[in-house]
């Protein structure tokens, strides 16, 4: 399912280069495409709400499930769209399973996973992600729109065929009085589980759970670790959508381009850039629960803000009268070191903390909140993208660089590390005890 939701992404960049062509199979205009772009990210922030929604009724692992099937949906009008407009319809709808997507599947993980794994695991649901990505470079610019929409049709209901057959979580069934199925579901998903330990924990944490009323939620989400953390983890959200990191992603053919990128052509630059782009997931299931949040995401944000400064100062000296020719290298480089810093610990981490930094009791209801603001402020950068290079050009890139810096400076100074850290330890991390 990751690597549906990166196809969807993926497909973006040579999609919008070749319906905004003069070869396009239908009428777009520019706005179509800003559209085109920018409702995926509308579509997460209603995801989010039906996401946690879902969760608390169905459980997360049956929310997972539900995915596939809107996806499912939006890939048959996609495939049956005849105008630009029913692909926006299509957009709308796959943002809604991304942004459910991005709501459960951490949930999932941390209900099913042992502590110890929980940051590489997230990780390599990260890398399917990525992995998605490039194939949607790779099929946007050589398939068309009918063809691709099958191709991940296709890929949707063998995950929802293969998926459907896994146990529910622990979680989920202890919460439903399904006793016997979780302690098989616990020894399915850990094999070397002590059951009876486990179902035992689990079971107290349920029945403390199920005495929550609606006071005492709000009463959980007013109580200080609580609200700092939840207004720490929605600005790091925040300064993460401003970077326009999805946005330079949609537009990469685009920006290869019009910035006179002819050593390859430029569909081909950007498969070879975000396959390269790659290697930044792999180093990253090694490095998570090694180095830790904080370091390994700073690092990221510095090394994506570089690579907006690199295509800024590449614009900057084509707009004085440089070479093209002698320019290439600059933005290809700084491409790839901006894809390999997404990979790295833009993509993998904030859903590892939000898994991490909340308590059970308010973890889907703060997810849900961090996921809506995250999807608006994607939304309003890629809705503004298009209007901030018609007006300054070249500086929209340092300021989206800027975002970055000032993220990796919040990450080192106001985030607490929560590798290897229980909940306790990160509340008085939070209150600085």
């Amino acid at each position: 399912m990751s690597f549906v939701v990166g196809l969807e992404r993926g497909w973006t960049s040579p999609a919008l280069a070749i319906l905004l062509s003069s070869s396009s199979p239908m009428p777009t205009s520019e706005t179509d495409g800003s559209w085109i772009a920018s409702l995926l990210n509308i579509g997460r922030g209603a995801g989010a709400i039906i996401g946690a929604i879902d969760v608390e009724l169905l459980g997360s692992k049956t929310s997972v499930l539900h995915i596939g099937i809107i996806q499912t949906v939006s890939f048959i009008i996609l495939g049956l769209a005849p105008s630009a407009f029913w692909i926006q319809v299509s957009r709308l709808i796959g943002g809604v399973a991304t942004g459910m997507f991005f709501i459960s599947f951490p949930l999932y993980i941390g209900e099913i996973s042992n502590p110890s794994i929980r940051g590489a695991l997230v990780v390599i649901i990260g890398n399917g992600m990525s992995i998605g990505y490039v194939v949607g470079n790779v099929t946007g610019a050589f398939m068309s729109i009918p063809v691709f929409a099958a191709f991940s049709l296709a890929v949707t209901i063998l995950f929802i065929v293969s998926f459907y057959w896994l146990p529910k979580s622990p979680h989920y069934l202890v919460l439903t009085d399904q006793v016997e199925r979780a302690s098989a579901a616990i020894i399915w998903y850990q094999r070397d589980a002590d059951a009876a330990k486990e179902l035992t924990s689990l079971q107290k944490f349920i029945k403390d759970n199920r005495s929550m009323t609606y006071k005492n939620l709000l009463n959980e989400f007013m109580l200080p670790h609580n609200r700092i953390a939840l207004i720490k983890v929605n600005i790091l959200y925040i300064l993460l959508q401003l970077s326009g990191l999805y946005t330079v992603g949609f537009y990469m053919e685009i920006i290869l381009t019009k910035g006179e990128v002819k050593i390859v052509p430029p569909a081909m630059a950007v498969i070879i850039i975000s396959s390269i782009g790659l290697i930044g997931g792999w180093i990253a299931i090694f490095t998570i629960d090694k180095y830790g949040r904080k370091i390994v995401l700073s690092s990221a944000c510095v090394g994506l803000g570089a690579g907006l400064v690199g295509i800024a100062i590449h614009y900057q000296l084509l707009a004085v009268g440089v070479d093209p020719g002698s320019l290439q290298v600059l933005i290809i480089a700084s491409i790839i070191l901006l894809e390999m810093s997404i990979n790295l610990g833009i993509i993998p981490i904030p859903s590892t903390i939000l898994s991490e930094i909340f308590s059970p009791k308010i973890k889907s209801y703060c997810s849900c909140i961090s996921n809506i603001t995250s999807g608006f402020v994607a939304f309003l950068v890629t809705q503004t993208y298009q209007m901030l290079i018609d007006w300054i050009g070249y500086y929209t890139y340092y300021i989206y660089a800027m975002m970055m810096f000032l993220l990796a400076l919040f990450m080192m100074t106001m985030m607490p590390e929560t590798k290897g850290k229980s909940l306790q330890e990160i509340q008085n991390m939070l209150l600085k005890k």
